[in-house]
């Protein structure tokens, strides 16, 4: 499927360059349209009946062959698919993978609070960036309608997650349906409740009730089957799930990968919804006595957590649009989310903080002066590597464009002219009593044209900035006196 283009999108827009929509020009408020950084309904004049029918096809043109399907709250939404392309260097992937994890109907009430509790509050940040956890997925273990029901008032009563309900019987469903508070997942239709789940939802629909509503199944064309079946009676809020099996996880993906072309690429509108996938599975699997790594960790439960990550990041790279988990560990959850933000990350924009002066504890005009680049990665691992270790300092982040210290010096941004223009405008030079600047030991190659156009002395440091704090403590103190000493 070819990508929209602003000229495409401009051809039926009003060409009145009005401003009303708030851009300088049509072209701007294309472009906007085509970054899904604005609505079409933003254009007043598109909204009037001369151009009803360009409206309707700009709408058509710009929704996207994976449907875009959210489920929770209003104003705390799980938002799945919206895909346009197979591969984010075409264009960026806009809405990042939900991740839920599951809670059992099985476990007392004060568990269940606390796992509920425990997945609202889990965060962790990274590159200035909190990374959480998104859903909680309540599953029906017991298969005890009561229990079910009970499970959802709690964690409704405990958090305001969005909630996934997850069991194969559909007067269960029913019964959770009548006292969820919010817009859920329903897990899962497969080919055995079919026909009594939909005839159910079909009736909850026309009674006001909306959801997202899990279609499973290992072979494709029973899903477009279902799917078909769902869109004929007005259920298009709907989601994938081709099954994951952890004995044979490629071939899972290969299903991901299928569903995800037949899409895009096939323009396959009957396979143009979210996919769903289950690392649970997988944890589950191990925990049932399947070790594939025994002859390295015996412990089940870190085995399990090993492998449900392992999988869970395979699937984020092959097109999955929302994930339940089981494990709750941080060095389990650390690395998929890691994964999901740089998936989720524009690759068009450097990822930058603004470039300036940064005191680092408490500087005064001895302490050191270090100079970093704005690349969010370098300069968040930098300021937390300071913090652990009581660094104090005074840190100049340098406009590389947001490259690392390695490739702004291979690229130039990294040079003489930039850090004299960055000492002159934050006035460094007023705050301390000497002019020396220790750089990073990456940016060796460039000290003599720093020392050049600054005036200042460079000092090249460690390569590595978890390294600091020992050099400072070891070499600050005889750097600062010499330099004193030579130009008293």
């Amino acid at each position: 499927m070819a990508k929209v283009s602003a000229m495409d999108i401009y051809k039926l827009l009003p060409k009145t360059n009005c401003k009303k929509c708030g851009e300088s020009s049509c072209m701007a408020f294309a472009t906007k349209l085509q970054n899904k950084k604005a609505m079409v309904e933003q254009c007043p004049i598109m909204n009037t009946p001369k151009f009803e029918k360009n409206k309707k096809k700009l709408i058509e043109m710009l929704s996207p062959p994976v449907k875009e399907v959210w489920f929770g709250y209003s104003d705390k939404k799980c938002v799945m698919g919206g895909d346009e392309v197979m591969y984010r260097y075409e264009l960026s992937f806009f809405n990042q993978t939900p991740l839920g994890i599951d809670i059992s109907d099985n476990l007392p009430e004060e568990e269940i609070k606390n796992r509920a509790k425990y997945v609202e509050d889990f965060v962790f940040e990274r590159t200035g960036e909190k990374l959480k956890l998104d859903f909680v997925a309540i599953r029906n273990a017991s298969n005890d309608p009561e229990k079910f029901k009970k499970a959802v008032e709690v964690v409704q009563g405990t958090t305001k997650l969005p909630i996934a309900l997850c069991s194969l019987n559909p007067d269960n469903i029913e019964k959770a349906l009548d006292v969820v508070k919010s817009k859920p997942m329903i897990y899962t239709a497969t080919k055995d409740n079919f026909a009594e789940l939909l005839k159910m939802l079909i009736a909850k629909k026309e009674a006001g009730k909306e959801f997202a509503l899990v279609l499973s199944s290992d072979d494709i064309k029973t899903l477009k089957g279902m799917t078909k079946e769902c869109v004929k009676y007005g259920i298009e809020d709907l989601v994938l799930d081709p099954h994951t099996t952890p004995e044979n996880i490629a071939e899972t993906l290969d299903k991901f990968v299928m569903i995800r072309r037949s899409a895009i690429e096939k323009e396959d509108k009957l396979l143009g919804y979210p996919i769903l996938g289950l690392p649970i599975n997988t944890y589950m699997y191990v925990l049932n006595g399947n070790n594939p790594i025994n002859q390295f960790i015996e412990e089940p439960d870190k085995v399990a957590g090993i492998m449900e990550a392992r999988t869970a990041n395979a699937m984020l790279n092959r097109y999955a649009d929302a994930i339940i988990l089981h494990g709750t560990e941080i060095w389990e959850l650390m690395p998929i989310l890691t994964l999901r933000q740089a998936i989720f990350t524009d690759p068009r924009k450097p990822q930058a903080v603004e470039p300036g002066l940064y005191p680092i504890g408490n500087p005064d005009e001895n302490s050191p002066v270090i100079m970093t680049t704005n690349f969010s990665l370098t300069f968040y691992t930098v300021t937390g590597d300071f913090e652990k270790d009581n660094v104090t300092c005074w840190l100049l982040s340098m406009d590389t464009e947001g490259k690392a210290v390695d490739v702004a010096v291979a690229g130039g941004q990294y040079c003489g002219e930039n850090a004299k223009k960055l000492i002159e405008e934050t006035k460094i030079g007023e705050k301390v009593n000497h002019r020396i600047i220790i750089l990073p030991g990456l940016a060796a190659p460039v000290r003599g044209d720093i020392e050049e156009k600054t005036g200042w002395t460079c000092v090249v440091g460690t390569r590595d900035s978890s390294q600091v704090g020992e050099f400072l403590k070891k070499n600050w103190e005889k750097i600062l006196n010499d330099w004193k000493s030579k130009n008293a």
